[in-house]
């Protein structure tokens, strides 16, 4: 059997079921979902081969195989919920950063058609940020994958990765996925429509998020801005050109920030802090 859904503008056809993507009839697919047994073991987590296919292994030992145009998967022990879930992080960044776009690791909201990005390390509360944004009125526009082409990010679910304690119960979920072997026991959780920007939308400020035990936003340097963006971004490797382009035009044309919160202070007093700064830009 297989699926069919949108995503980014391509069609996708798929022999796993996705519940987290938008279904869409179509006749011809764009990419491709295959479950195969013979898939090569990678060498380490993310293994980039010498012909630009990447290899990858999840938390719970089933394999990815990602070429240009499809994704491979070894299921493991009939993992297939947990290969689902698996596929729309690293597997789709970067079959997506195989086709133009440049996928940064973040989340991003939305609000006058621009869009805010919120990009750093794992557990950094990237997620935790746009919760509490949503809370005040801005949209969700992407979770984990922050994608862009040509200066805007693209919408591809209606579902945010958190914990249930930052889980701001106003938002009221319509649909929830427990997420196994996760280190910060987070789920999947599905928001109403009226909470989604589901358009591409304009690229306007990028927050790279930092702890410290003093608050501040500073606005960073085009050449500063490129290196955090090489340190966040998927890519084939260091010299990888394209990607080296695509990084630069964001570095020189989106404004960039660090944004250094206090480890002692609340989500809110921090979200709030972010708000203030992007309500003042609008």
């Amino acid at each position: 059997m297989s699926y069919k859904y949108h995503i980014c503008g391509f069609n996708l056809l798929s022999q796993l079921r996705l519940p987290i993507l938008r279904k869409k009839d179509f006749e011809k697919p764009d990419f491709e979902i295959i479950i195969k047994d013979d898939i090569q073991i990678a060498n380490k987590t993310i293994d980039i081969l010498e012909g630009g296919d990447v290899l990858f292994n999840d938390l719970h030992q089933n394999m990815f195989k990602i070429s240009y145009q499809k994704i491979y998967i070894s299921i493991k022990d009939n993992k297939y919920k947990e290969a689902a879930n698996s596929v729309l992080g690293v597997p789709l960044g970067y079959l997506l950063q195989n086709n133009d776009f440049q996928v940064l690791h973040g989340s991003a909201v939305t609000e006058n058609n621009l869009g805010y990005a919120f990009i750093g390390k794992s557990g950094i509360g990237k997620s935790s940020i746009a919760l509490s944004l949503i809370n005040k009125g801005f949209k969700l526009l992407t979770e984990d994958l922050c994608i862009i082409k040509d200066m805007h990010m693209y919408n591809f679910s209606n579902w945010i990765k958190s914990n249930e304690n930052n889980l701001v119960e106003t938002l009221k979920p319509i649909e929830r996925i427990n997420l196994k072997k996760d280190s910060r026991q987070r789920s999947l959780y599905k928001l109403e429509s009226k909470y989604i920007n589901n358009k591409k939308t304009k690229l306007k400020a990028i927050y790279f998020l930092d702890s410290s035990k003093k608050r501040n936003i500073k606005k960073l340097s085009p050449s500063d801005s490129f290196k955090y963006l090489f340190t966040y971004a998927y890519r084939k490797s260091d010299k990888d050109a394209l990607s080296l382009v695509k990084l630069s035009k964001i570095s020189e044309q989106a404004d960039c920030f660090i944004y250094s919160r206090d480890t002692e202070k609340s989500l809110e007093d921090n979200s709030r802090f972010i708000f203030d700064h992007i309500v003042k830009s609008l």
